[in-house]
């Protein structure tokens, strides 16, 4: 996996969240972050990927629409449903705006799904880098060790979480920063010309003295480097904190996203 772009240049993003994502590189967008964070079992029904990672995190374990995806029947949902239950999962789909099937949302809230989690999909174009240091990358295990030291995030879901980073086909950087005594963590993964940055984690004393900054703009160099077009993020909406250092960075909103979870 070379990182390098094979497809045509997507149109440079606007600074506007009103202007529409067009339809190939939503599609394109979408199937870079499913490579990046990538499910441990995937099955397809009507067009849409149905992820399972055990329960880690509702983007690894939800229902996502693809480009080709069919509208979704009481039946097609009664089997969605079947299939979580059969892993012991709650169903979870998760919805796109723009996306193909936006009348799915009123039916699955008719239907006792809650909305939950609304999230941003951000982006930016990437140029030459500029010649900050390069990254401190890590193993996964050392990575891992040190994403849970700063974020605080243990328990037995980590080893679900060790075996996701494992099954990542793309090229990626597990760095941290600084590289000596780790406050800092984060991921870039490259998947056809798209730069994902995911995990990025500061430890609860180290914030707002520009740790995260630094690491990003390194990773983002390091993508740039690689031959990456583009960098892109997910973010939860109320974040204003992380929407605040990603504006700094040139990130602007792409498309939005949410989670519709059945009641139990």
């Amino acid at each position: 996996m070379t990182g390098h772009y094979h497809g045509p240049m997507p149109a440079a993003p606007s600074t506007s969240p009103a202007t529409p994502i067009d339809p190939p590189t939503w599609a394109a967008l979408e199937a870079a972050a499913w490579a990046a964070w990538p499910a441990l079992a995937e099955h397809e029904h009507a067009g849409w990927r149905l992820r399972t990672a055990q329960g880690y995190t509702k983007r690894a374990n939800s229902a996502n629409a693809g480009p080709e995806a069919q509208p979704l029947g009481a039946q097609d949902l009664d089997r969605i449903e079947a299939h979580y239950a059969l892993h012991g999962l709650p169903a979870i789909f998760r919805l796109t705006d723009p996306g193909p099937q936006p009348a799915l949302d009123d039916v699955l809230q008719q239907r006792g799904y809650q909305r939950v989690d609304p999230s941003l999909v951000l982006w930016r174009p990437l140029a030459a880098p500029a010649g900050t240091v390069p990254p401190a990358t890590l193993g996964w295990p050392e990575w891992l060790e040190a994403f849970q030291a700063v974020s605080g995030k243990l328990g037995p879901g980590q080893a679900t979480h060790l075996a996701m980073l494992r099954a990542i086909q793309g090229r990626c950087a597990a760095a941290v920063w600084p590289a000596q005594d780790p406050r800092c963590a984060g991921l870039a993964v490259l998947h056809q010309g798209w730069a994902g940055l995911f995990d990025v984690a500061t430890a609860p004393d180290a914030r707002r003295q520009g740790l995260a900054r630094t690491l990003c703009q390194q990773l983002l160099d390091w993508a740039a480097a690689q031959g990456a077009h583009h960098a892109y993020l997910q973010v939860v909406q109320s974040n204003a904190a992380a929407r605040a250092l990603y504006a700094e960075l040139g990130f602007v909103t792409a498309y939005r996203y949410w989670y519709r979870v059945k009641a139990s």
